[in-house]
């Protein structure tokens, strides 16, 4: 896994909460992608999710040491993206998926990936595989099957 993955809060999580029954294969998924040269990808959005979810069960130091961190590290960027990928994003994804739980948080990030390119993120979350794109890590005992439907959408 090399070049940039998206790194979605679901995804993020799974990597720092050893409880997460996805956990083992987030590590090993996160650390695979730094290994290879590859980075993370992600938005304010989530990034704003993480800060609130760390400020909330750590505290508000933790949240400002999280900002911190990721402000100096290399292999996170974060992008900050403006009207233009909102709009598209509530246009292609929120209006295309009505009745189901996506929310803006995840539109953007299916806007980011599409946009830049990125075919595969870091997440637990379904919305990932349900517009497709691969996600990391895969639930015990499956493999992706190398679709990439999200390239023939406008």
């Amino acid at each position: 896994m090399s070049g940039g993955v998206f790194l979605d809060t679901s995804g993020w999580l799974a990597v720092i909460n050893q409880r997460a029954p996805e956990h083992r294969g987030a590590i090993i998924a996160y650390e695979e992608v730094l290994r290879s040269g590859g980075h993370f990808v992600t938005t304010e959005l989530v990034v704003a999710e993480m800060h609130a979810l760390t400020v909330k069960h750590r505290g508000p130091g933790a949240g400002l040491r999280l900002l911190d961190e990721l402000r100096r590290d290399p292999t996170h960027d974060v992008k900050y993206p403006g009207r233009e990928v909102q709009d598209a994003a509530i246009e292609r994804w929120l209006r295309r998926s009505e009745g189901t739980t996506m929310d803006l948080t995840d539109a953007v990030s299916l806007e980011v990936m599409r946009q830049e390119g990125i075919p595969m993120a870091l997440a637990t979350d379904p919305v990932f595989k349900i517009a497709g794109f691969r996600s990391v890590p895969e639930p015990a005992g499956q493999r992706t099957i190398g679709t990439d439907r999200h390239a023939d959408r406008p």
